[in-house]
């Protein structure tokens, strides 16, 4: 839906029209340039129902209408929809965000992305909810509940009654919303899982040592599981903050041109990038499930590293064992996963030289320009292009809790007799 408002910006004073492309939100901050000075306008819109919506901006809002400046400029924007910087109400390219990116994706694409996205903006309302219900049931141990929310909200026609039965199940849910919220275009989650579940259950059955190594892992990661399952949480209840950031997978190489030029009138970069670092920083702690794997298939125990190692780490900082590795800086750990075929994904979801250039301390969003830049980094990347690296580390992330589910099954009370 589209609002008009009549505006007066409170720096140049000038009179124009903004068309705002309005959608139900729990809370969302926005911008908007004058489109005289191009002094970015700030304002925020809250309410899932349309009788409940509010819109807030931070200007004079006219009591007289358009007419009255037969001259009046008009700047469109959504929020919820990239468009262009130079687009007005009688350009082409840009006049309407969505048939923007119509054009900039073609029908069948654009088909496509309308689809994961719809599905993604659908599972983090209406399947989540029940997912954290049956995850907070699972993590205080409380079994009644459990298997009363797994029979009742996701269809369960047993009983699960032992600790990894509970594991397995929580975890498959969790796993379910995840990948409907990542999307499928450009996705590398299922490879990484299949692969690891493959190489994991060969060690479990050949090699003493990795099985014993995931038990006592797993015994001590609770801590480490409740701080993903909550960071995951987080990026979901600020879904809408960051899922535009899947418009990145449907555009190629050659296409990135008209990727850039495309502007998301959102403010909210403080908010996305704190759940970026600590989502970034978290995927790091889950990566040892994934090199102990390959240790114990490659050399016969989870421990051993051997002379595999990344080019770039210095001889020096090579882990002699896991707990080693689990003191490396992320880079040299991501670097040992990503070295492994099939899982090289890593080395791009989560971009140790992106993280550095987002997390610089003068890092910020450049409303002017659309961009995030940085003392460092003054050319910095655009804001859809900081969104689509939220998403890689959400899709890190809920791929890493699928793998540190090994470790808790393993560790399961039920299989103490195998210590």
């Amino acid at each position: 839906m589209i609002s008009r408002y009549d505006l007066q910006c409170h720096g140049c004073g000038e009179a124009f029209v903004a068309r705002l492309g309005v959608e139900p939100t729990r809370g969302t901050r926005f911008y908007l340039p004058c489109p005289h000075c191009q002094l970015p306008i700030r304002g925020s819109m809250a309410g899932t129902e349309l009788q409940n919506h509010r819109v807030a901006i931070e200007c004079e809002v006219l009591s007289g209408s358009a007419p009255e400046f037969p001259d009046v400029r008009v700047v469109t924007i959504n929020p919820f929809v990239p468009s262009r910087y130079d687009a007005d109400s009688f350009t082409p390219n840009g006049a309407f965000p969505t048939l923007t990116l119509v054009q900039a994706l073609g029908d069948d694409a654009f088909l496509e992305f309308k689809s994961e996205r719809d599905a993604a903006l659908e599972a983090g309302r209406f399947m989540w909810p029940k997912v954290r219900m049956l995850f907070q049931y699972y993590l205080q141990g409380n079994t009644k509940m459990f298997a009363r929310i797994a029979q009742q909200q996701f269809g369960l026609k047993w009983e699960p009654s032992t600790s990894h039965e509970r594991t397995t199940v929580a975890y498959q849910a969790m796993g379910t919303a995840t990948t409907v919220i990542t999307g499928t275009t450009g996705t590398t989650s299922a490879n990484v899982i299949s692969r690891f579940s493959r190489k994991h259950s060969a060690a479990i059955k050949r090699h003493r040592d990795h099985l014993l190594t995931f038990r006592r892992r797993g015994q001590s990661s609770s801590t480490l599981e409740r701080d993903v399952f909550t960071e995951l949480n987080r990026f979901v209840e600020h879904h809408e903050s960051w899922e535009m950031g899947l418009l990145g997978r449907f555009f190629g190489p050659r296409d990135k041109g008209t990727f850039d030029e495309l502007v998301l009138y959102r403010d909210e970069f403080s908010m996305v990038r704190d759940l970026y670092q600590h989502g970034f920083e978290l995927a790091c702690k889950c990566l040892w499930p994934l090199v102990a794997a390959q240790n114990s298939v490659k050399r016969g125990n989870p421990d051993d590293f051997g002379n595999v190692h990344p080019d770039r780490e210095p001889e020096k900082q090579r882990p002699k064992n896991l707990n080693k590795f689990d003191k490396l800086p992320n880079a040299y750990k991501i670097a040992y996963v990503a070295q492994v075929p099939g899982w090289e994904s890593f080395e791009s979801l989560l971009n140790n030289r992106r993280r550095n250039t987002i997390g610089h301390a003068t890092a910020h969003h450049d409303l002017r320009t659309g961009r995030v830049v940085s003392d460092e980094s003054t050319a910095g990347m655009t804001y859809l292009e900081f969104l689509s690296e939220v998403l890689g580390v959400f899709e890190a992330l809920s791929t890493l809790a699928q793998v540190l589910r090994a470790s808790r099954v393993a560790s399961s009370p039920d299989f103490d007799s195998l210590a």
